[in-house]
């Protein structure tokens, strides 16, 4: 019988981009969807600076306000994840292509063996730079240096490692975040340290700006009222829809608009139809459609989006599968 009831859920790319996906979840109920969309938010790992030492800084903003901006910062690290695997093969975006053994995952700073940090668990990134021009000069994420470029760096803008061979490249840091403006002789120079962690945490390892769901509207009209309305009132009930989409027509079969569409995404629920069609009972019904959800994941740059949707999918098989397991020794314990 559980066999027989178990949901098959499957999930449908619209629209991929850089940033955002928009995806349809069908064939499962709200619990699942929501609990997708809290996983998303919450609980996909991601590296974030979490310690920031400054030994030096003679700027405009206080120790405080740079340490948060770095936090703040999306860093990009395929290594940083939560599921059923330990180590990751290289791929031809992170590590040396000649690289053969696999690279192991980092870990949370309170679960690792060291005392303190490691590069297991700790990605560390310096800063040291002095204004020495009369002109203002605008400090960006570009200056900070990884000692593990090639697992953990900025996700905005040029990397570092890509240009280290010509640091005098025009656009070096287009797309990269301002941190200070820095006047002639201020200087600045600190290390700061990115650890993995979740946004439930706090928000500074969330990876997306938004995650959310929308019930997807079916409208049906009657065609039987419709077929008694006349030409004019059709016309009426239509110029009433403000998002209607119009189906082409013989103009010697129809010599009117028809609200008729396959598109259901073009109603916005505004129920403007269910108030017109007071005067002709029946004619128009508006529901949810059953077990379907439309999702819109824009990403904070730390991962690609569709990165994200696979990473929640991730935790969210691994805490099911610890909630079986627990369950199983629960189980044994109280037969034993």
């Amino acid at each position: 019988h559980a066999r027989r009831m178990a949901r098959r859920p499957e999930v449908e790319v619209l629209e991929l981009t850089d940033d955002t996906i928009v995806f349809a979840l069908t064939k499962c109920d709200t619990s699942m969807a929501n609990a997708l969309r809290r996983v998303m938010i919450a609980e996909v790992p991601t590296m974030a600076i979490d310690k920031v030492e400054i030994e030096i800084n003679s700027t405009v903003l206080h120790d405080d306000f740079i340490a948060h901006r770095l936090g703040l910062v999306p860093l990009k690290s395929y290594f940083a994840r939560y599921g059923n695997v330990e180590r990751l093969p290289p791929t031809k975006d992170v590590g040396d292509p000649s690289e053969t053994e696999p690279r192991d995952l980092y870990v949370y700073n309170r679960d690792c063996g060291c005392i303190g940090s490691c590069p297991r668990c700790t990605v560390n990134f310096d800063l040291h730079i002095k204004c020495l021009q009369d002109e203002t000069l605008e400090v960006t994420t570009h200056e900070l240096k990884s000692d593990q470029p090639r697992e953990c760096f900025v996700a905005v803008g040029k990397r570092r490692d890509d240009t280290e061979f010509e640091p005098e490249a025009e656009g070096l840091t287009e797309g990269h975040i301002l941190l200070v403006k820095m006047r002639k002789n201020q200087e600045l120079k600190l290390r700061a340290s990115a650890q993995m962690g979740i946004a439930k945490e706090h928000a500074k390892w969330g990876p997306t700006c938004t995650a959310s769901f929308a019930y997807e509207p079916e409208v049906e009209l009657s065609a039987k009222v419709y077929a008694q309305m006349t030409p004019d009132q059709r016309r009426d009930y239509v110029d009433g829809c403000p998002k209607k989409l119009s189906r082409p027509y013989d103009e010697k079969l129809r010599p009117y608009e028809c609200v008729q569409t396959e598109e259901f995404a073009a109603c916005m629920v505004c129920i403007d139809c269910l108030e017109h069609s007071n005067e002709y009972p029946g004619l128009c019904k508006v529901r949810d459609k059953p077990q379907y959800f439309k999702f819109t994941v824009e990403s904070t740059g730390a991962l690609r989006p569709e990165e994200i949707v696979e990473r929640s999918i991730e935790v969210m098989i691994k805490k099911l599968q610890d909630i079986r397991a627990n369950l199983e020794t629960a189980v044994d314990t109280a037969d034993m």
